[in-house]
């Protein structure tokens, strides 16, 4: 496969272009308005990335990080912009409720749409919205950082074109009581696959908590779209954030998602993963333990059907003395053109003495020819820890199968039953009974055609 550097072309160096990607100019980042000018803030932030870029050539099946994600269906989408929101946008959003949230954000095509936004109540201080209102000191401090220092070249790119920061901000002991909902929505182009670079940043000063839900989904018959989106999340001292990822891209669409966490002592990162669309997916999930007695949990859920391919990718360094993780990964792969792509890395550094770190990847292959590639790391440098790891990839197992039928469960509904709540384990952690009816409507979708629902499965489900 060819390798591609993201560079300038001559001609557009000359006419001061974005750089290139794979070869193409990259979407110009225009602002809502032509002649207005971007935030500076953003501004300094598409120009440093852009920079990086410079740097940086696109990954390939030769570099050992993408070797079994083939990105070529991206490499080979024409960078567009999409259009505008359509009409029926706001109609859209409706279809996506979260039970109980405190607020929402509604990020259409990469750009915060005020009109969709429903800000509630907020406590005193605390700020969500569009990069244009934030403080502009806080964000300076974060904005970039971390996609600068240890970002994929798609975390780059995302930060040399993106239009709009969404922004969640809390100062130094303020709780939210309540979650709040991000939702993402790509409406794609006419006649050609269109390109959103939405972001996220989050800011939690020392002592505050809060519950973030991130989703992401195709507005309308969106069709094929490439969403190229990037999280950066700041904890402070004593600070706690449950952070839900849900991803329900259209069946056609390309996802590719960076989560970049930085964690202070004491502080506590909790992320619950459900990913079932998008043709092509991928999330690379990098968390950063800054302090001791550090808390991370990592739980996922996955679920590749046909002609889908779903990669998890996490780094989780922990650098000082009694931090504790946990990562779960599980995923399902329901046909034999699906593949579910695993690699988690775990380092604990000489100074994280009294570490307590688990990591357990189990999958399911439903029918023959399904794939997984699992590839659990743990390097550990510190003498005085506990750390385990394992990995299973089978189909379900017989112990299960036999507790249902010696109950008086047959071995059809049986397995139907363990199927449909493979994943459950993980999503029942998520907020909203309409959120988790929307997954397990995808989840039903998908696995329907290998294993017939049945009223039993459902109701287990």
């Amino acid at each position: 496969m060819e390798t591609h550097m993201l560079n300038r072309h001559p001609a557009c160096a000359a006419s001061c272009q974005p750089p290139c990607f794979s070869g193409r100019p990259l979407p110009a980042p225009a602002p809502a308005s032509s002649c207005s000018a971007p935030h500076p803030l953003l501004a300094a932030m598409r120009g440093e990335c852009t920079a990086a870029l410079r740097t940086q050539r696109m990954p390939t099946m030769r570099n050992e990080e993408y070797r079994f994600t083939d990105i070529t269906p991206i490499l080979q989408t024409v960078p567009r912009l999409a259009e505008g929101a359509p009409a029926d946008v706001e109609a859209e959003a409706r279809q996506h409720p979260l039970e109980g949230a405190c607020a929402r954000v509604v990020v259409v095509d990469g750009a915060v749409d005020p009109a969709l936004c429903n800000l509630g109540s907020l406590p005193d201080g605390v700020y969500l919205g569009p990069l244009a209102g934030a403080p502009a000191e806080l964000v300076s401090a974060h904005l970039g950082r971390q996609a600068r220092e240890r970002g994929s070249p798609f975390a780059l790119l995302n930060g040399a074109v993106a239009h709009d920061v969404a922004c969640l901000l809390l100062p130094e002991g303020v709780e939210l009581k309540a979650h709040v909902h991000v939702l993402y929505l790509s409406t794609g182009a006419a006649g050609a696959a269109s390109t959103s670079a939405p972001r996220l940043l989050v800011v939690l000063g020392a002592g505050a908590s809060a519950t973030l839900v991130e989703e992401f989904a195709g507005a309308g018959d969106a069709g094929a779209y490439f969403c190229n989106a990037v999280a950066e999340i700041v904890l402070g001292e004593d600070a706690c954030l449950v952070h839900g990822y849900v991803q329900l891209e259209a069946r056609a669409a390309l996802h590719m998602k960076a989560t970049l966490v930085a964690q202070a002592a004491r502080s506590s990162y909790r992320q619950l993963e459900a990913r079932l669309g998008g043709r092509l997916s991928r999330q690379d999930l990098g968390v950063e333990q800054g302090g001791e007695a550090t808390d991370t949990v990592l739980r996922s859920f996955l679920l590749a059907g046909e002609a889908q391919l779903h990669d998890l990718h996490s780094k989780l360094h922990l650098q000082h003395p009694a931090g504790t993780a946990a990562q779960l990964h599980k995923c399902i792969v329901a046909a034999a053109s699906g593949r579910g792509v695993f690699d988690g890395n775990v380092r604990v550094e000489r100074l994280a003495q009294k570490t307590d770190a688990a990591q357990l990847s189990r999958n399911l292959l439903l029918v023959p020819r399904a794939t997984v590639n699992v590839k659990p790391n743990l390097q550990i440098v510190a003498d005085d820890v506990k750390c385990t790891h394992g990995a299973a990839i089978s189909d379900l197992e017989e112990s299960q199968l036999f507790y249902l039928q010696a109950r008086g469960v047959d071995n059809a509904t049986a397995r139907r039953v363990l199927v449909y709540s493979f994943g459950a384990e993980v999503t029942a952690e998520l907020p909203g009974a309409d959120l988790r009816a929307r997954i397990q409507a995808a989840v039903n979708q998908t696995l329907a055609a290998v294993v017939p629902l049945t009223d039993e499965a459902l109701a287990a489900s």
